[in-house]
């Protein structure tokens, strides 16, 4: 199927992707693949109307706003493949307009969180009187009451999506009645690959492919929304397939594997 158009979403949002599309006219699907989590989700568009969408256990309308959250992965777009679906009926410039409220907030959370992996905790502060919690706040904060909790294990426990629990997060913690745990960034430094993790992957790269390695390292490292300083050791094992996805030569592949193994194995 012919890609007309493709990217990294660390340098343009989805929101964006879709507007443009739709003002153009575009019939297609637009593919996205979220490289840290192997998620991949599908945005069909049809006479300037967003017409279906699906991420996941989610269709429809909650399934484009999940999609339009996504800041790291990769997107194409395919012109001319139709859905068989059709699970969104609402107006397509209402939909826009929602959507782009909606990541305009996740924008403003983003500042606070900058990273779901930072945990918090419930202060010694009581709510004031004007803050008025509902059922899902407390539950929330009975869980920091008794111990320390990122928004990744938070989302899990309550079986909520990872952006509502990080808007309530925000609110707790704006509210003063949640804080981000002391040392936390420290923490999760002792977790992260050194320096000489990637100067060592760039070379070994180099051999087998030239000098293209290190835009090839770059581009994969933001499909996982991370950057080399602070890349987790638990993602290293997928960041290895990722980047050998991209060699072409089944040989050069297998042995940039083999070699990068012996690294993995030392961390």
């Amino acid at each position: 199927m012919a890609t007309v158009l493709s990217g990294n979403l660390s340098h343009v949002d989805v929101l964006s992707i879709v507007k443009l599309l739709v003002a153009g006219d575009r019939t297609g699907r637009i593919l996205l693949e979220r490289g840290d989590q192997r998620e991949n989700g599908e945005i069909y568009l049809a006479n300037k109307r967003i017409v279906h969408a699906v991420c996941d256990t989610y269709l429809g309308e909650p399934a484009f706003h999940e999609l339009i959250l996504w800041t790291s992965g990769k997107f194409s777009f395919e012109p001319d493949v139709a859905s068989l679906q059709k699970s969104i009926d609402k107006e397509t410039g209402k939909l826009i307009t929602e959507a782009t409220l909606e990541y305009e907030a996740w924008q403003k959370i983003a500042r606070h969180i900058p990273s779901f992996r930072v945990k918090f905790r419930k202060t010694d502060n009581e709510p004031s009187p004007t803050i008025r919690l509902k059922a899902k706040d407390w539950e929330l904060l009975h869980l920091l009451e008794k111990d320390e909790y990122s928004v990744d294990e938070l989302s899990s426990r309550l079986g909520m999506k990872d952006m509502d629990v990080a808007g309530i997060v925000y609110m707790l913690a704006e509210a003063g009645l949640i804080t981000a745990v002391s040392g936390a960034t420290a923490s999760a430094d002792k977790q992260n690959v050194s320096s000489a993790f990637f100067k060592n992957l760039e070379n070994e790269l180099i051999q087998l492919i030239g000098p293209v390695a290190s835009i090839i390292i770059d581009d994969v490292v933001e499909t996982f929304g991370e950057d080399q300083r602070t890349f987790p050791k638990d993602k290293v094992p997928p960041l290895v397939e990722a980047i050998a996805n991209e060699i072409y030569d089944p040989a050069k592949q297998l042995a940039f594997k083999q070699l990068m193994l012996k690294q993995i194995r030392t961390l």
